[in-house]
C-alpha cells in the first residue's frame, strides 16, 4: 500500500506543479491553485490511506477469526479426548475440559488454583503432602533439557466423594503446565478382580487334596466316636466327653468344607431357587441369640436364581455372621433384594443380562482402608478366632455361579456387601420331601449283606463295625479291583451283596467309578454307593448319573450312614 501511495503521490505533485506554473501565470489565480492543489493532494492522500486501512483491518479480522476457529477447533479436540486435561499457568487454572469436570465433578470455578484443587481432590493431609512433593519434583523435571516426563499414579477424591484410580501425565508447552489424568479405576478393578480368582484357583488346588485327605481322618474320628457313644450307657460320664469331643469334630468339617469351596473340577448343583426363603433362613440362623436384629426388605416382583442352595446358604451364612462380628453393641442388618439389569461394558465383567441383588448392610466398625483390597483372600482374618475362610469362600461360590460379590466400606461407617446372581424365568419346583428316615431298632431287622471298599484300612474297618453294630452283614476290601472281584464270587454263590460302600478315590488303584462300571456291568441291578471327602467332585455332585444308587459324604457319622443305608433300601427293595 505503501508503494501505491508512493506510485500516485509523487507524480501528481510533480505534474500538478508544472500545470500551476503553465497556466496561471497570475499571482492570485496562482495562489488559488496552489491551495487547490495542495487540497485535492491532502483529500487523495486521506483516500489512499483509508484504502489502505481498510485493507489492513480486513486482513486483521480474518486472521483473528482464523484464531478464533483454530482455538474453538483445539478446545473441541480437547473435550473430546477420554482423559482429563488441565491447562495452568503458574498457579493458576486456567481450562479443564468437560471429561475432567464430569469424571472429577469440579468446575473451574471451584478450582482456580493448583493450592485448591490439591485441597479438594487430596483431603487426606498425610497424602496431600506426598502429592504435592511428588509434582513440584516433577515440575522441575519439565524446566530441564531432555528430562523424561514421568507419570505419576495417584488416587482422587471426587466432589461426590467416590475416589478414582488415575495416572497423571505432565507437560511443559510455552511456561505453561499441560496435565492430562488417565482414570484406570475400572482397569484396576478387573485386574483386582483376576488376581483374586487367581489366588483362589492356586489354593484351590491344594485345598482339595488337603481337604481329601483330613475328612479321611475325621471320618475315622467321628465315626469311632459316634459308635463309642452309641455302646455306651445313656448314664455313663464319657458320653459327655464325647459329645463334646464330636462336637469339635463337626467344627472341624465345617472347617474342610469351606476348604473344598476353594478346590477346582466341581461346580455348584443348580436349582430353581426362590431368594425370600434363603435370606429368611440364614437370618433366622445367623442371628440367634445375639443382639443384632434383621431389617429383611424384598421386592414382591424379584425373580428367582438357578443356585445350589446350600451353597447360597454358606454365603448368606458367612456375610451375615461378618456384619454381627462388625456389630459388638448390636444395631440392624439391613437385607434387601431386587431385580437388576446389567449392560454391556459394565465394570463388575458381567455377561450383560438379568440379575437378582442381594445387598447386607450393617451398622458396624466398617473395614479401614489399608486391609480394605485384602477382605477375600484366603486366610486373612483380624479375628483371633477365626478362620479367614469366609468370605473367601463366598467369594468363589458365587463367581462359580456366574456373579459377583463386592463390599464398600468405611472405618467407621459401616459395609454393604452387594450379591449379583443372574436371574432365570423358569418355574420353582414343586415341593418335595425325602423318605423318612428308617427308625427301626439296630439289631436283628436287617438282612442285608454290605461291602465296604475304601483304601484307609482305619475307614473300611469302622465302616464294617458300624455295619455289623446295625445289624448288617459287613466285609471290607481295599481298593476297586477286590471289590469286583469280591461282588463276582458272591453272584457266583447266588449270594450278591445288598449294596456296596465304594470309596471315589484310591491312590495307584482302581477306584469307585471304574469300580462301579465294572460291578454294574456284572450286575445291572446292583446297588451302589459313592463315598468321598471331596464332596464337590462331579461325580459326587452328579452320582446318579455314573450309576450310583446313593452317595455318603465323609467325614460321616453312624446315623449317616445307617440314614444313608434305609434311604437306599427304601427307594429300592431288595
Amino acid at each position: 500500500m505503501a508503494a501505491l501511495y508512493l506510485a500516485v503521490a509523487i507524480p501528481w505533485t510533480f505534474f500538478s506543479d508544472l500545470a500551476v506554473d503553465l497556466l496561471l501565470d497570475r499571482p492570485v489565480l496562482h495562489a488559488a491553485a496552489v491551495i487547490v492543489k495542495d487540497w485535492l493532494f491532502v483529500l487523495a492522500s486521506a483516500w489512499l490511506l483509508y484504502l489502505a486501512l481498510k485493507r489492513e483491518i480486513g486482513a486483521s479480522r480474518e486472521t483473528m477469526d482464523r484464531l478464533r476457529k483454530s482455538r474453538q477447533e483445539f478446545l473441541d479436540i480437547l473435550d473430546a479426548m477420554p482423559v482429563g486435561v488441565a491447562l495452568a499457568n503458574g498457579h493458576s487454572i486456567e481450562y479443564i475440559n468437560i471429561n475432567f469436570s464430569e469424571r472429577f465433578g469440579y468446575s473451574l470455578d471451584e478450582i482456580p488454583t493448583d493450592a485448591q484443587w490439591f485441597l479438594l481432590a487430596y483431603p487426606n493431609s498425610d497424602y496431600r503432602k506426598e502429592v504435592i512433593a511428588l509434582w513440584q519434583d516433577e515440575v522441575k523435571r519439565l524446566g530441564q533439557p531432555g528430562a523424561p516426563v514421568r507419570p505419576l499414579e495417584v488416587k482422587v477424591v471426587c466432589k461426590n466423594g467416590q475416589i478414582q484410580h488415575v495416572i497423571i501425565n505432565t507437560q511443559m508447552i510455552n511456561n505453561r503446565i499441560v496435565v492430562i489424568f488417565t482414570d484406570i479405576t475400572e482397569r484396576e478393578h478387573l485386574h483386582n478382580e483376576l488376581v483374586k480368582m487367581q489366588k483362589l484357583e492356586s489354593i484351590g488346588a491344594l485345598a482339595g487334596g488337603i481337604a481329601h485327605d483330613f475328612n479321611n481322618i475325621l471320618t475315622g474320628i467321628m465315626g469311632n466316636l459316634s459308635y463309642a457313644r452309641t455302646v455306651l450307657e445313656p448314664a455313663h460320664a464319657a458320653r459327655r466327653t464325647l459329645d463334646m469331643a464330636e462336637k469339635a469334630t463337626r467344627r472341624a468339617t465345617e472347617l474342610t468344607r469351606q476348604l473344598l469351596t476353594f478346590a477346582q473340577g466341581g461346580g455348584p448343583v443348580k436349582n430353581v431357587t426362590a431368594v425370600r426363603p434363603l435370606i429368611d433362613e440364614a437370618a433366622a440362623m445367623m442371628l440367634r441369640k445375639t443382639e443384632v436384629r434383621a431389617e429383611i426388605q424384598v421386592e414382591g416382583a424379584v425373580r428367582s436364581i438357578e443356585a445350589d442352595a446350600g451353597q447360597m446358604a454358606q454365603v448368606l451364612n458367612n456375610v451375615i455372621a461378618n456384619a454381627v462380628q462388625a456389630m459388638p453393641n448390636g444395631g440392624a442388618i439391613r437385607i434387601s433384594a431386587d431385580n437388576a439389569r446389567l449392560e454391556a461394558g459394565n465394570t463388575l465383567a458381567l455377561p450383560v443380562g438379568d440379575y437378582v441383588r442381594i445387598a447386607v448392610v450393617d451398622e458396624g466398625v466398617g473395614i479401614p482402608e489399608a486391609i480394605k483390597g485384602r477382605i477375600f483372600d484366603p486366610f486373612f482374618t483380624t479375628k483371633a478366632t477365626a478362620s479367614g475362610l469366609g468370605l473367601p469362600a463366598a467369594y468363589s461360590i458365587v463367581s462359580r455361579h456366574g456373579g459377583h460379590i463386592g463390599v464398600e466400606s468405611a472405618a467407621g461407617a459401616g459395609a454393604i456387601c452387594t450379591i449379583l446372581l443372574p436371574a432365570t424365568d423358569k418355574a420353582l419346583p414343586e415341593g418335595a420331601s425325602l423318605p423318612p428316615a428308617d427308625e427301626r431298632a439296630a439289631s436283628g431287622q436287617r438282612k442285608h449283606s454290605i461291602l465296604v471298599m475304601d483304601d484307609e484300612v482305619i475307614i473300611r474297618n469302622l465302616a464294617a463295625t458300624m455295619l455289623k453294630h446295625l445289624g448288617y452283614e459287613a466285609r471290607a476290601c481295599a481298593d476297586g479291583g477286590e471289590a469286583v472281584r469280591l461282588y463276582a464270587e458272591a453272584m457266583a454263590q447266588g449270594a450278591p451283596y445288598s449294596a456296596v460302600l465304594m470309596d471315589l478315590t484310591v491312590p495307584g488303584n482302581m477306584g469307585g467309578l471304574e469300580a462301579a462300571n465294572q460291578i454294574l456291568a456284572l450286575d445291572a441291578g446292583a446297588r451302589l454307593i459313592v463315598s468321598s471327602g471331596y464332596s464337590h467332585d462331579p461325580v459326587m455332585e452328579a452320582y446318579q448319573n455314573h450309576g450310583f444308587a446313593g452317595v455318603l459324604v465323609k467325614p460321616y457319622a453312624m446315623t449317616n450312614l445307617q440314614k444313608s443305608l434305609d434311604e437306599l433300601f427304601a427307594a429300592a427293595p431288595h
